[in-house]
């Protein structure tokens, strides 16, 4: 870490004494002379030297007039540790022998010449990284002031340069430069000396917009930096790199007024520190982009009256690398067919816009009107086309649209919304759908409540065109077990749109109907032979003359309600009648009733057989049950039997009587029967 900051010291301090030499003017002393003389070195008015190598620079020296006994001289500071005898002076031919001062001879009026400059560096004990400034002064016998200028001499053991001149750039263009690493370093005796102390070539400032690659192994892609490890004596380490002109961003050079520079920094860790700048001149582009056009949504499908505004905020930005204006230019063709307004949709021109790199850019506001009640999906809009007042190639269409959004409404009705049924029968509700909305829908259906009477669809889900209607059927059954007037409780048809996806709950888009149904009383009665105990059956009956005797009869409710039922006989003879219980029975759904009949034999003229049958009536007087015949036979009194009697159907007598000590009743029922 210590090291890397004492180098970055050192690079800051070459860097600032760079800067003061390049500042430098060239002209130290200027009384108004004649004489000038400007030199030129390795970069500038720098040129390297190895600690035990030479320095070479060129003075062009001009005359303002005629001067006579012109004489070229180098001097140095005092303390320097550089002497005036370590500049040498040649005509720059290859066999010339230098002096330590160029006698120049005369010169007349506009006369130029050319003097070769060489500086040992091997009498100062110069070191890598140190450097010296060394003034050139020239003078005659008619300007003995003169003129000077100054030069520096940087010691180094490489120097870095490149030989590329101006390239040009269009956009998007690749050039390839070379940077050369030139080893200069020799020993005492002047022979070349092999360089392995590391050298590094980096990118020090480009700018943005350029793309700088090498296929060179010593270069690392990420750092944009080469390390150059060792340089043979006398030789040279030449690096290639490709340069791509990208994004738009660099200047024209044609805008800035100068070419662009790429700089390379080379350094080692010695403190030298060079600077390598590569030149490009930039073509002008033009090029534009737009931004904020697209498609919006409207809710407004379901409200014929409700008109949606939108609006757009589009910029127009100079994607060029110069000043440039744009022509816009707006398409309402398809939204004025349709109906639709568009605002300030007027062409205009932009006027200059700066380049790209300095953001450039126009806005302006842009409206749309879309009227209420379309149909979902429905869309329409308009275009703008922008084009560059410098190259009409480069243009760009924005679309600006509003879409329908699909909106969700439904409307149900019911034929009914109740009925009766018998028990295990069937009702079916007419369910009709209609969909409000503006788009096709798919709907689904579920029914809800009423589970024991078995509630069913015609069908699970239909897809409706807006503004069309469907049906279902909704079918209730009443369960066979039902009570009469049962009841099935609201049965719920709930019709679910699309829009709820598979969350029902709480769902906007639900709609449902309530039905319910009633069962009907069923009427059902069976009249018949009374069974015993032992299950003998009692269709038949003796009995004597004059004495009495009771049948019985069941009589069943198969129904599943209450019902009165009225009893009559049916060819029964008028000493026959029902009991006092059997006039009218009220007998609950189920159950079964047993009843009574008397019979009163005459006591004459009434010896044999008497069939009859009783009729059971429901209480709709449409259910009925006539039972099988019963039998009464009369036979003679008997002798035995003192005094009248009445007889009983017993479950125990083997011919089906009882006799009953009942000689009251049976008087009773004779004196009514006189009576009568």
């Amino acid at each position: 870490m210590e090291q890397n900051a004492r180098n970055f010291g050192v690079i800051l301090a070459t860097l600032a004494l760079i800067a003061s030499v390049l500042v430098m003017p060239n002209v130290s002393a200027d009384h108004g002379g004649d004489l000038h003389v400007s030199v030129s070195g390795d970069d500038g008015i720098t040129s390297y030297a190895s600690s035990y190598g030479h320095a070479s620079f060129t003075a062009e020296i001009t005359s303002d007039a005629t001067n006579t006994n012109v004489v070229l001289s180098a001097s140095f500071a005092e303390g320097s540790g550089w002497v005036a005898d370590q500049a040498s002076f040649t005509d720059c031919s290859d066999d010339a022998e230098g002096t330590s001062t160029y006698e120049a001879g005369d010169m007349g009026i506009g006369d130029t010449m050319t003097v070769c400059i060489t500086v040992s560096a091997s009498e100062s004990n110069a070191e890598p990284g140190d450097d010296a400034e060394m003034t050139i002064s020239i003078s005659s016998d008619e300007d003995a002031d003169g003129f000077s200028t100054n030069a520096r001499i940087a010691i180094a053991d490489w120097i870095a340069y490149s030989d590329d001149g101006v390239q040009n750039y269009a956009e998007n263009a690749t050039n390839t430069y070379t940077i050369t690493v030139q080893n200069i370093k020799v020993d005492m005796d002047g022979n070349g000396v092999n360089l392995e102390e590391d050298v590094f070539v980096s990118l020090s400032n480009a700018g943005e917009g350029w793309n700088i690659d090498s296929d060179n192994s010593a270069w690392d892609k990420m750092e944009l930096k080469a390390t150059i490890s060792y340089i043979s004596a006398g030789n040279s380490f030449v690096l290639e790199l490709d340069i791509q002109l990208v994004g738009g961003i660099v200047p024209a050079s044609s805008y800035i007024n100068s070419n662009s520079n790429i700089v390379f920094s080379a350094n080692d860790n010695s403190g030298v520190y060079q600077l390598v700048t590569l030149e490009a001149n930039v073509a002008d582009n033009f090029a534009l982009s737009s931004t904020g056009s697209g498609n919006e949504y409207v809710d407004n499908g379901c409200d014929a009256d409700d008109t949606a505004s939108l609006g757009w905020t589009p910029s127009i930005k100079n994607f060029g690398n110069t000043l440039d204006s744009f022509s816009v230019v707006f398409d309402t063709s398809d939204a004025d067919s349709a109906g639709w307004q568009v605002d300030y949709a007027d062409g205009f021109n932009t006027g200059n816009l700066l380049p790209k790199f300095e953001g450039g850019s126009f806005g302006f506001n842009v409206g749309l009107h879309v009227p209420g009640g379309l149909a979902a999906g429905t869309s329409h809009g308009f275009s703008m086309t922008i084009t560059s007042d410098s190259d009409s190639t480069q243009t760009q269409t924005q679309t600006f649209s509003a879409t329908v959004n699909q909106c969700y409404g439904m409307t149900l009705a019911v034929d009914k919304n109740s009925d009766t049924a018998d028990p295990g029968s069937s009702v079916d509700f007419t369910v009709t759908v209609t969909n409000d909305g503006n788009g096709e829908d798919t709907m689904e259906y579920q029914t809800m409540g009423a589970a024991e009477w078995a509630p069913s669809l015609s069908e699970s889900s239909a897809t409706i065109a807006s503004g069309d209607s469907a049906q279902i059927i909704f079918t209730l059954t009443v369960p066979s077990d039902a009570s009469a007037n049962a009841q099935s409780g609201m049965a719920m048809v709930h019709v679910y749109s699309e829009a709820c996806g598979d969350d029902k709950m709480g769902c906007d888009y639900e709609e449902h109907v309530s039905v319910s149904v009633r069962a009907n009383q069923v009427y059902d009665i069976t009249a018949g032979y009374y069974t015993n105990e032992t299950d003998v059956v009692k269709d038949s009956a003796s009995v004597q003359e004059g004495m009495a005797v009771q049948m019985k009869f069941t009589l069943t409710n198969n129904g599943n309600g209450n019902d009165e039922v009225t009893l009559s006989l049916v060819d029964a003879p008028s000493w026959v009648a029902l009991g006092s219980d059997s006039e009218v029975s009220l007998i609950g759904p189920g159950q079964t009733a047993t009843l009574t009949i008397d019979v009163l034999a005459p006591a004459s003229d009434a010896l044999g057989d008497h069939t009859f049958q009783i009729l059971a009536t429901s209480a709709d007087g449409i259910a009925t049950s006539t039972t099988d015949i019963f039998t009464v036979t009369v036979v003679e009194k008997s002798t035995s039997t003192s005094g009248p009697s009445t007889e009983e159907v017993d479950e125990d007598d083997s011919p089906g009587f009882g006799v009953l000590s009942a000689v009251a009743a049976l008087g009773a029922v004779l004196l009514l029967r006189r009576r009568s």
